[in-house]
């Protein structure tokens, strides 16, 4: 609603049409009807990062459902991670990850 239309209705009904046939969702979003800002779009959602950052976040996660996976127990958990106990609680820790219903 936001976006001024400088087109005609049979040209936003083309737009429209098109964006229902390649929509990878059951959503329509605004980049879908104009992909012509798609980047800017994408770029304001999902910066760019470090990668860094994003392997920090994808351990964490990782970390997370193998906990949630084992039940909290560490070394089943430290196991299915290929690392040790002692490197699991560090990257916990580091990760803020809660220890307190994890097993022994």
């Amino acid at each position: 609603m936001s976006h001024a239309w400088r087109g005609n209705v049979r040209e936003l009904r083309n737009r429209v049409e098109r964006a229902v046939n390649l929509a990878n969702g059951p959503w329509l979003m605004p980049a879908d009807i104009f992909p012509e800002l798609r980047n800017a779009v994408i770029d304001e959602v999902d910066p760019i990062l470090p990668l860094a950052a994003v392997r920090d976040a994808a351990e964490k996660r990782q970390i997370q459902r193998v906990l949630l996976e084992t039940g909290g127990h560490l070394i089943e958990a430290a196991k299915r991670l290929d690392i040790s106990r002692t490197t699991l609680w560090e990257k916990m820790r580091r990760h803020g990850i809660e220890h307190e219903r994890a097993i022994e």
